[in-house]
């Protein structure tokens, strides 16, 4: 996400990122003074405690989250509330395909104690035991979570805090308003100079046919082995001018007249589109979409800190906050959306079923078979 204002990474077949990047939240206090000094009025008072000497004055807690545009925002909003009310010190580090990596060859000694992931990481961290079990008791937050958020992924290893849907981006002269999935497959998108999608995280524009195709309920058709082969047969034939591997591939290829419609993500998109002439966006009643589990790394010796950490991120004051630094998906019920993101967000369990998250207990079994047959679309 470092170059890319875009990224959530689930990844196996995407490019690496370069090499890991530390930043310490204390040397942006000074440009962020005033959302600092408002956050910390409106948590003040707030602080929870877990474990003996967790308040102990200079501590740091290592926290690995997306690189790019997320990390900046999250440096943005988070650290400084954070910081300002505990008496610790986030060391910010950013990864991408490479953080179950740096976890594994780790021997013991973990390079983060608390680490953002998304479905595939959350999933594959798990079986191969790389995160500590999360002790409800310390995030008495978790009740606050939309119920749909909190169910349908386990929650002993990792909290629901964040995420975004993908929705559509087009131009506006275009003589058509694309505004489902299934309309990637229309004629107007077929004659028009072409779509662009995500080249590395293929299960979300595959996500988005099987929704286009409308044949089974929210993307059925991606989970039903029969129908696999007409799911990218559906992408096979999409206008596929531009395969991005970047937010930023997708802003040039529209630049550039490559493309005049694309699937991306709304958290890259909404606060993004104004800087650029022509472009608006729709996100789909039905869609598909990513959710990040944040989870404490096994070995840390600062479990108890981690846990109030994501305590800390899934309380709604906290939520509310980031919400005006990042147009992301959040998921406590009681948290308000800044500017008009609670008109296009889920803000329930019934609006949250709407996006149809990978389900990678069904998909990890397929992941070498998907992959190998998006790219050969690609390379036709």
């Amino acid at each position: 996400m470092a170059a890319d204002p875009t990224r959530v990474a689930e990844t196996r077949g995407v490019e690496t990122e370069p090499t890991t990047e530390s930043t310490s939240g204390v040397s942006r206090r000074g440009m962020l003074a005033g959302v600092a000094a408002g956050s910390a009025a409106g948590l003040a008072g707030c602080t929870r405690i877990f474990g003996g000497d967790s308040t102990a004055s200079g501590e740091t807690l290592t926290v690995c989250v997306w690189s790019g545009n997320y990390a900046d925002r999250f440096k943005e909003a988070v650290v400084p509330m954070y910081e300002d009310e505990h008496d610790v010190t986030l060391q910010v580090e950013t990864g991408w395909n490479n953080i179950l990596a740096n976890i594994r060859q780790s021997q013991g000694s973990p390079p983060y104690d608390v680490t953002v992931t998304d479905g595939n990481f959350y999933y594959r961290g798990r079986q191969e035991g790389l995160f500590e079990s999360i002790r409800t008791e310390n995030v008495p937050h978790l009740e606050e979570t939309i119920d749909y958020y909190s169910e349908f992924r386990p929650t002993e290893y990792g909290m629901p805090v964040d995420g975004a849907p993908c929705n559509i981006i087009y131009r506006e002269d275009l003589d058509f308003e694309p505004t489902e999935w299934g309309d990637l497959s229309s004629s107007e998108v077929a004659d028009s100079r072409g779509i662009g999608i995500d080249t590395g995280f293929w299960w979300f524009p595959v996500h988005a046919a099987a929704m286009g195709m409308d044949d089974s309920e929210a993307a059925g058709e991606l989970y039903d082995e029969s129908l696999h082969a007409e799911v990218f047969d559906e992408i096979r034939n999409w206008n596929v001018q531009s395969w991005a591997s970047s937010g930023q591939d997708i802003w040039q290829a529209f630049d550039s007249g490559t493309i005049d419609v694309a699937q991306w993500y709304f958290e890259q998109t909404a606060y993004d589109i104004g800087d650029y002439d022509g472009l608006t966006h729709t996100l789909p009643e039905e869609t598909t979409g990513y959710l990040n589990h944040w989870c404490v790394t096994s070995g840390t010796d600062k479990r108890d800190r981690g846990e109030e950490f994501i305590d800390f991120l899934m309380r709604p004051e906290v939520q509310t906050e980031w919400s005006k630094s990042s147009p992301a998906l959040f998921c406590n019920a009681d948290m308000e959306y800044a500017n008009d993101l609670g008109e296009q967000l889920p803000t329930s369990a019934e609006d949250a079923q709407n996006i149809a998250f990978p389900d990678w207990e069904y998909l990890i079994d397929y992941y070498d078979e998907f992959e190998s047959e998006y790219s050969s679309i690609r390379n036709d």
